[in-house]
């Protein structure tokens, strides 16, 4: 998935028009109701309803290469990064770069998308049959990526005149996959949080959301590496730095808390559902499963998004919150194919769509 910048320039925002476009486009994603209709579809039926649901383009696009569950997932992927693309060909001035900080995510992704093929001598061909489809074009850079390097240190030195790129281009040559995918981690969050500067609302709102990530990000790292059994050590390397409901100080003995210690932690913090949040702890306890700590943590981000643009309806927050939705829309949507694809208890499917 790459992302085309256009209309930067010296032009003014066109903030009023961009936030219209995009609650108008929020207005035609699909609700539960449309996600649990398809859910009871068959997956010969599937590939019809997704076409009637607004993919029509995106499936006649790839359906003479692919076909089943294969042909949905390319057209979903093709779909998002068009419309990130159109959306970020709308917005202008400083609306642009507000927006540009959620958006760039996605080159961090591919870059470790690309990353991972490398390190596991996944051929270009092979990532453009499954992940990346050279049908198209924001993928192209990124394969011929994959085609010229032979190893982590070529793909860094590929992408060094790039954000993400710069990330990874000061490790050496002992750098593993995983260090070098920690390093985008933090350098996005970084970045990010940097370039948004002053206190134009949209600015605080938008660094607030990205700072409640990282607080979202530390508590799943968290409970990951306690129910793995990993060292004090080796956990404190997975957190991200910059949240707001852990700070710094309290980050750095937070690895050697039980799950009790991070319950209390987040007590403190007036405007955490902590109530909620224990029951889901014990529910995950009880199932031998952190998928019910991994739903709270992605309700609540969304929650948190939703608030702030409704908080500050004018302004780069709708058009995140769309972007955001639509990624989650096309999430779902695949959810729902590889599911009912290998026969996945519906039930089981369902509860796992939605924010």
């Amino acid at each position: 998935m790459g992302i085309t910048i256009s209309n930067r320039g010296g032009s003014k925002s066109n903030t009023p028009n961009a936030s219209t476009r995009c609650k108008s486009r929020r207005g035609k994603l699909l609700d539960r109701t449309q996600l649990r209709q398809l859910i009871q579809q068959s997956p010969e039926q599937l590939a019809s309803s997704v076409a009637d649901k607004g993919y029509r383009n995106e499936i006649d696009l790839y359906s003479t290469k692919f076909e089943g569950s294969d042909l949905l997932e390319m057209a979903l992927t093709h779909r998002l990064t068009r419309e990130i693309n159109e959306v970020m060909g709308f917005c202008k001035g400083n609306l642009l770069t507000q927006v540009e900080v959620y958006a760039n995510r996605f080159s961090y992704f591919n870059t470790k998308v690309v990353l991972r093929a490398v390190e596991n001598n996944v051929s270009a061909e092979d990532l453009a049959k499954d992940i990346l489809p050279e049908e198209n074009e924001w993928n192209v850079n990124w394969l011929e990526i994959v085609k010229s390097s032979e190893n982590l240190s070529e793909v860094a030195a590929a992408l060094k005149n790039k954000p993400w790129g710069r990330a990874i281009s000061s490790l050496g040559a002992e750098a593993t996959l995983a260090n070098y995918e920690d390093s985008l981690d933090k350098h996005y969050y970084k970045e990010s949080i940097s370039s948004l500067k002053g206190q134009n609302i949209a600015n605080v709102l938008l660094k607030r959301f990205l700072q409640t990530e990282i607080d979202h990000n530390n508590i799943m790292k968290f409970f990951e590496g306690k129910r793995q059994g990993l060292s004090s050590e080796v956990i404190e390397t997975l957190f991200l730095p910059d949240g707001k409901m852990i700070n710094s100080k309290t980050l750095k003995s937070l690895s050697t808390m039980d799950e009790d210690g991070i319950i209390e932690v987040l007590r403190k913090n007036k405007n955490f559902e902590i109530t909620e949040f224990e029951k889901v702890v014990q529910e995950s306890k009880q199932i031998k499963s952190l998928d019910p700590i991994m739903m709270f943590l992605n309700k609540r981000t969304f929650h948190v998004l939703e608030k702030m643009s409704y908080l500050s309806p004018v302004s780069a927050l709708p058009v995140v919150h769309y972007l955001a939705l639509m990624r989650q829309e096309v999430r779902d949507l695949r959810m729902i194919v590889r599911g009912l694809s290998v026969g996945l208890d519906k039930d089981l499917i369902d509860k796992h769509i939605g924010a």
